[in-house]
């Protein structure tokens, strides 16, 4: 019953409380996907920008922009640490341009990048090593 009940308040305050529709995304590789849901058939074009220190708001004058059309979703690479402002455009002008994504992209540290990538290898070449090995063993028994 108490299952049930928790389900049933999750449902009631989902329809109830106000959905923000600004995405919150923290990247720590440099890249992330925006979701375009409901919002290809009114805009068209893609902006993001990145804030400089303690601003709130961006100046979008500078900013990258890129065609959506007809996409559901996007995903974005090459970004510098930082925090970033995403907002969908009208080509038309007939939507006012509305700001979907805030973004802080931290990248991971050189060494932990550094460690993770020698796991990688010691793991690909353990793999290599035994499948050498296996293989020649099979060999000498056909």
């Amino acid at each position: 019953m108490g299952r049930i009940l928790k389900l049933a308040l999750v449902l009631v305050s989902m329809m109830v409380l106000p959905v923000s529709a600004v995405q919150q995304i923290e990247s720590r590789e440099g890249y992330f996907v925006l979701e375009l849901n409901n919002l290809q058939n009114k805009y068209d074009g893609l902006e993001v920008v990145q804030l400089s220190e303690g601003d709130q708001s961006a100046d979008f004058s500078s900013a990258q922009r890129f065609d959506i059309s007809g996409q559901q979703q996007a995903t974005l690479s090459g970004f510098a640490d930082g925090h970033y402002q995403a907002r969908v455009t009208d080509s038309s002008g007939e939507s006012a341009p509305q700001l979907i994504a805030e973004v802080e992209v931290r990248h991971r540290s050189l060494t932990q990048a550094l460690v993770l990538f020698a796991v990688g290898l010691a793991a690909f070449s353990l793999l290599v090593i035994l499948l050498l090995k296996f293989n020649r063993k099979e060999a000498e028994y056909a």
